[in-house]
């Protein structure tokens, strides 16, 4: 009996150990990814930081999820790159854009994990140069709200998506 308990207790150990589960390993071995979504549109102060006006932008994001998954209820990760409110490359890193490498392997990542990923793009701009300390703090401040209001459009679009939309991204 005990031989019969300790094979079977073997058993589930071995099957557990090579049993995937959803969100925690990787599920999924290929993504979809969906380019420049927009999801909302907003005055960039950009252009005159290079003797320009403020025009209106297009907020992008790039959606990433699992190929061929056909659940309808998954969570949904909204990623903000990394960067100091300055274009990529202007800011001195490779680093600072929606699609970047390092935004791209995360979310690449998680929806291999079964997530719905968004890297949103969200407003750039302010001027590390301005002749002031209180100058530069405040465009800095100014920029972080706008980035803030950016994230905030995003929760809204899809939000609206899963009310309007019947849920075309498949999101909880």
């Amino acid at each position: 009996m005990n031989r019969i308990v300790s094979l079977a207790l073997a058993l589930a150990c071995a099957l557990s150990v090579n049993a995937q589960t959803r969100y925690l390993d990787q599920v999924f071995t290929d993504v979809t990814v969906t380019s420049d979504v927009v999801y909302g549109s907003n005055v960039s102060i950009l252009p005159m930081l290079f003797g320009g006006t403020m025009a209106a932008e297009d907020l992008l994001l790039d959606l990433y999820t699992p190929a061929g998954d056909t659940e309808t209820d998954r969570p949904l990760i909204l990623y903000f790159h990394t960067g100091n409110f300055l274009p990529q490359y202007v800011n001195g890193s490779a680093l600072g854009n929606k699609d970047d490498s390092c935004a791209v392997e995360i979310c690449t990542r998680m929806a291999k994990k079964g997530y719905v990923v968004a890297s949103v793009g969200y407003r750039l701009g302010w001027n590390p140069g301005a002749a002031t300390q209180t100058e530069r703090t405040q465009q800095l401040i100014g920029a972080a709200y706008r980035g803030v209001q950016d994230s905030r459009t995003a929760v809204r679009f899809f939000r609206k998506n899963v009310a309007e939309s019947a849920n075309e991204y498949g999101i909880d």
